[in-house]
Formats: C-alpha cells, sequence, structure tokens
C-alpha cells in the first residue's frame, strides 16, 4: 500500500492523503477547519482536493465536492481517471460532486451558502470542497458580504463537524478576509531560464506548529507529492556517541597514513578534478564495511550502476556481489533536474530502512548543479550531515573541481560542505617528469593524528596503493606544475 493509499487519522487530526503534506502540517488538517489553497491555473489545488477526497473515501468518509466553474464534471474526471488515487467505485457514496454556478448565478452568496448546508446535511459530509472560491468573491455584493459568507462557512462547519477547502486563484494577501480562515496553503510553480519547479508554503495554520519556508512538491500519475524541506525537519540534537569504533579504507597504505581511524558517524569530503580517483577512494570505504559486516549505500550521479561496477572491479574491488546479497545498494541519479529533497528523501530511508553503516556520494558537483536552487547547498548540506551523523552513517561526499591542474586551487574551506565536513580528503593530477601523476594530500583530520605528507595516488588492477614521500624536494607539486633536479620515489 503506497503512503497515499494509507488510512485516514482517526485521531484529532484531517489526514490529506497527499505524501509528505501532514508532516509540513504538523500532522494534517484540524477537524471542523476552513482552510484556502491558493494558486495560479494549473498549480495543482484540483488535484490536492481530489486526493484529500478519494483518500477520505477510502477510509468510509463522505466528501463533497462543489465547483462554481463552468468546466463540467465529466471533463474533470476524465482528467484524472489515470490518477493512482481516483477510484470510480468511490462515486458517488464516498465522493459526490455537485455544481453550484447556477445557484450562485441566480441566488447570490445566500443561496450557495444554503446549498452547501443542504448537500452536506444530505450526504452527512465530513469533508467539503468550494473549487472556484473566485467566483464567489466576485458576486459578494460587497467585501461585507463575502466576509459574512466566509463566517458563516465557518460557523457551519463547526455545527455540522465538516472540513472545508475552499480552492481559488487570487494570491493570499489579495483579500484580508483570509485572514478569518484557519489556514492558507499556496502552490506555486517557479521558472528560472527554460527550468521549473512547484512550491508549496503555509502562510498560515491554525492548531499546531507547522513546517515553516518553502517546500517542494511534483505531481505525478500517483498525484501530489510533498517533500518537506530537509532544513526544517533536521534533528537538533547531538548524534549518538560511537565510542571507540573506529573506521578505515581497506587500503593499508592509505590507512597508514591516520592509524586511528575515521571516528565512526563522522563526514569526510574528497575533493579534486574528473579521473582523479574520488570513486575509487569511496568504492573501497564501502568495500572495506562490507567485509567488515556492515550495510553501505552508493549514491551516484555520474555513471550507472553496471559501469560503476565493472569500474571498480577493474581496481580490484569486488562490489557486485555485495549487491546481489543485498547488503549494498546502488541509488543511481542521472544528473539532470532534481528536487534536492527528493534526493534527500531517497537517500535517507535508505539508511533508516537498512540501518545502513558507510554511505558514499559521488556527486556533491552534479547535486549542486542539477537544482536551481544553488544558494541552498550550504544549509542543505549541513542538515543532510547531521541527519546521516543521527542515524550512525559514516559517510564520504565525492566534490569535483573544475580545474585538472594549475596554480589556482578550487578548495572552498571556509564555507559549504568543506567547513561542515570533519576530515578532508584532496586529490590532484600533477605532471612531473613527462607523466601525469595523482598526488593525495590530507587538509584536516578531526580527532586523529595523520601524516600531511603529499604522496602519490596510484590506481592499477591490483588495486589502490598510496606511495612513501617523494625522495628529494619538489616544488609546487599542489599546483600541478612540479618539478625537480631530478629523482624519484625512496
Amino acid at each position: 500500500m503506497s503512503s497515499s493509499e494509507q488510512p485516514a487519522r482517526t485521531d484529532a487530526r484531517v489526514s490529506t492523503g497527499v505524501p509528505g503534506l501532514d508532516s509540513v502540517l504538523g500532522g494534517g488538517l484540524v477537524p471542523s477547519g476552513v482552510y484556502i489553497v491558493v494558486g495560479e491555473p494549473g498549480a495543482g489545488k484540483t488535484l490536492l482536493a481530489n486526493q484529500l477526497c478519494y483518500h477520505q473515501a477510502r477510509a468510509g468518509a463522505r466528501c463533497l465536492y462543489v465547483t462554481l466553474l463552468a468546466e463540467s464534471h465529466a471533463r474533470m474526471l476524465a482528467n484524472m481517471r489515470d490518477m493512482a488515487f481516483f477510484d470510480s467505485a468511490l462515486l458517488p457514496e464516498g465522493v459526490y460532486y455537485v455544481s453550484g454556478f447556477r445557484t450562485l448565478e441566480e441566488q447570490g452568496l445566500p443561496g450557495l451558502l444554503e446549498l452547501l448546508r443542504r448537500e452536506v446535511r444530505n450526504h452527512n459530509a465530513s469533508i467539503l470542497v468550494l473549487d472556484g472560491l473566485v467566483q464567489a468573491q466576485e458576486a459578494a455584493g460587497s467585501q461585507r458580504d463575502f466576509k459574512k459568507f466566509i463566517h458563516e462557512l465557518q460557523v457551519a462547519a463547526g455545527l455540522a463537524r465538516f472540513t472545508s477547502l475552499m480552492l481559488t486563484s487570487d494570491g493570499p494577501t489579495a483579500h484580508p478576509e483570509y485572514t478569518m480562515v484557519d489556514g492558507i496553503l499556496e502552490l506555486r510553480e517557479r521558472t528560472a531560464g527554460v527550468r521549473s519547479w512547484r512550491e508549496l508554503q503555509v502562510r498560515k495554520f491554525r492548531g499546531s506548529a507547522t513546517l515553516a519556508g518553502v517546500h517542494g512538491f511534483r505531481i505525478t500519475q500517483a498525484g501530489l507529492e510533498v517533500f518537506p524541506r530537509l532544513e526544517a525537519r533536521v534533528r537538533r540534537v547531538p548524534p549518538p556517541d560511537p565510542g571507540i569504533y573506529r573506521v578505515h579504507f581497506g587500503i593499508p597504505s592509505l590507512d597508514a597514513l591516520f592509524p586511528g581511524g575515521l571516528a565512526a558517524g563522522s563526514t569526510s569530503l574528497v575533493l579534486g578534478p574528473p579521473g582523479v580517483g574520488k570513486t575509487m577512494m569511496g568504492s573501497s570505504l564501502l568495500a572495506e564495511g562490507l567485509r567488515q559486516g556492515e550495510t553501505c549505500l552508493f549514491m551516484g550521479f555520474y555513471e550507472p550502476p553496471n559501469r560503476l561496477l565493472n569500474k571498480a572491479a577493474s581496481a580490484g574491488i569486488d562490489l557486485k556481489s555485495w549487491v546481489d546479497d543485498g547488503r549494498l545498494n546502488i541509488i543511481w541519479q542521472p544528473p539532470a533536474e532534481c528536487i534536492l529533497d527528493v534526493l534527500a528523501d531517497q537517500l535517507l530511508s535508505d539508511v533508516r530502512k537498512r540501518k545502513v553503516k558507510r554511505v558514499f556520494v559521488d556527486g556533491l558537483s552534479a547535486m549542486t548543479q542539477a537544482t536551481p536552487e544553488t544558494s541552498r547547498m550550504a544549509s542543505f548540506f549541513a542538515a543532510l550531515t547531521q541527519e546521516l551523523r543521527c542515524e550512525g552513517a559514516t559517510t564520504l561526499f565525492g566534490l569535483e573541481t573544475p580545474r585538472l591542474f594549475g596554480p589556482v586551487l578550487d578548495v572552498p574551506l571556509e564555507s559549504g560542505p568543506s567547513a561542515v565536513a570533519e576530515n578532508l580528503f584532496f586529490l590532484r593530477h600533477v605532471e612531473l617528469e613527462g607523466r601525469l601523476r595523482r598526488l593525495l594530500s590530507i587538509f584536516k583530520l578531526r580527532d586523529t593524528d595523520y601524516d600531511p605528507t603529499l604522496r602519490e595516488f596510484v590506481i592499477s588492477r591490483q588495486g589502490i596503493e598510496v606511495l612513501p614521500p617523494f625522495s628529494v624536494a619538489v616544488d609546487t607539486l599542489l599546483t600541478g606544475l612540479a618539478r625537480h633536479p631530478g629523482g624519484g620515489h625512496s
């Protein structure tokens, strides 16, 4: 059973049936409340209201859907027949559609109000949807008449014990009468260049605290799905104490640089340009955890799973057998448009479900480029790492730097991911003696001693090896333009 098909809540709240929305609302709608859903045409208001009705009807409630639009009910139903939540068996007992268009035209707001009261009573409805509130506003003789209409609807909701949603295209601040209702939900679509995305914001809500700010949502064949903003729901508690348990990469020459190992539950960041070895380093961390009996997760944005497994195998890292037995899960997200909170939900859901102890996210750069909300990345990363720490997962993130080599280092040490991560590794290409080599340096490791010496990082079919320090002085290694009079490794 999907999350949108769960039974309606039987406690003090009315479940919307929209995944993620009840969490934003602090548990759902308050019974007998009157709510306004605001959004431009196409924002998803009608879909949200119908999704709520069918969810409640499936649990035994009766819902009344009143339209003030010229569009026929047949056309509305035809547009919904392919939605997963739609069930024709619930018509007309569970969900009953009524047109109030002609009543409003002929009798105005008093006639409409009487229609609503009568139909709620006749059908014993606990949910009332009024689709087209802007038409009622236009039919009001004065602002006072419209205010009186909303007030009397609230009184009726309290007496007859029904919860009401009124849908309108007017903005949440367009009418002062909106301050009378119990809650205002705004749906909107934003555009930047050729890209667009959907957002939901709770402008007002009586009865409980809600998750503040803007939350992304999407519309699929399943209906609306809301993804509460990670920063608004992050746990503000200290992560569990990992004790004395330490984490290693399973590469003897690398682990020897910090014999104490990484703290379990810590966050590490490996930076470097394309092709320098970040994926291999992360794969090694997971492979060692799998050998230790831990469950692991790989989230990638570049290579699809089959190419990733072959790439790891070419360096002597066998991950396929662990995928086959379920101990390793690979989540692949092509580097296209994405919603940050969808990615966080995928990652954290898997970590919690399988009690994952090691995570490698290969592609913070792809994540940043795929979202229009790049200004969020610093706070999003901080919230994500906090949640992973609270789950006791040791995490390594790969972050791509734009330059293969050169005198400029693109390492943001004072802000964003680099400032949040406890451990920071840097991989760099270097040209030395006519050959392009990989260079490893450790910028910081928290709570453990480490060797800061610059080392060559070698990837071959036999595996990964970190070579001893250079035997002679080599200038400007980190710039990628190294030079020395001659020599090699000791």
